[in-house]
């Protein structure tokens, strides 16, 4: 018997296929997912539930990344699930901020696969994500990055300079931009814009805060520069991008982790 076969058998005699997935909850440096053709989660291990912000896995089974993030995250998310399917191949180590418990914008490291069925059919996606702080050795040319990761997370509200970034790695501007660039695949400046506007974007739909005072909080020089970096962003005024999205607030879950 061929080892395709012996594998196609063995499967086949399972009671249940998530016997496997839950092996991956032993691995809690790992997040293990999968969706179907629609981009509802059908499978995930306890770190993903966790990480979500979630208590049990049925508060995220049947649901979609637009129930738990905001609109351009899970528009990009999504953009890459519909290209694993298309294309019927894997995607690997692709470098992606995602928002964690805590609302913090973190880097992981994820991978992609198509999932077929047993005519040949492609019926969803599974993935895997590593955190960049906990995948240990297959990060680790990533490393020498994390501080100034660290540093512009806890100060994205106050004004961040490129040089003194370098500084804190012991690189001068161009050494840090250029591996910067070589490893996320954007500018040091580019990532404390993303941070910048990710945090906002939540209070503008989880709070009623006044525009005015998230523009300052999150670190924008005044409401007009705010209002111009956003809607090139989201091509929505940040009031127009609070009405649209206005009913966002309800999908969160209580976090209490």
């Amino acid at each position: 018997m061929n080892p395709k076969t012996l594998s196609e058998n063995f499967c086949q005699q399972l009671a249940d296929d998530a016997q496997l997935a839950s092996l991956f909850d032993f691995l809690p440096e790992t997040y293990f997912f999968a969706k179907d053709l629609n981009g509802r989660f059908v499978l995930a291990n306890q770190a993903v539930i966790k990480v979500m912000g979630l208590r049990y896995s049925s508060e995220l089974i049947g649901r979609t990344d637009y129930d738990f993030f905001t609109a351009n995250l899970a528009d990009k998310y999504r953009e890459e699930d519909t290209q694993v399917i298309k294309s019927g191949k894997t995607l690997q180590d692709q470098i992606w901020l995602v928002p964690n418990q805590n609302n913090e914008l973190r880097w992981y490291l994820s991978s992609k696969q198509p999932l077929f069925a047993k005519n040949g059919n492609i019926i969803g996606i599974a993935g895997i994500m590593r955190d960049f702080d906990t995948a240990g050795a297959v990060l680790e040319p990533y490393e020498s990055l994390s501080k100034v990761i660290s540093y512009v997370q806890a100060n994205y509200a106050d004004k961040i300079e490129i040089a003194q970034l370098a500084r804190i790695v012991h690189l001068s501007i161009s050494q840090l931009e250029r591996r910067f660039k070589k490893f996320f695949k954007i500018t040091p400046l580019k990532y404390i814009h993303q941070v910048r506007l990710h945090a906002a974007t939540r209070r503008l739909i989880t709070t009623r805060d006044n525009i005015g005072n998230i523009s300052i909080d999150c670190g924008f020089y005044d409401q007009s520069h705010f209002t111009r970096q956003f809607k090139t962003a989201h091509n929505l005024s940040p009031l127009e991008y609070r009405r649209l999205h206005s009913g966002f607030v309800d999908k969160i879950q209580p976090k209490g982790i």
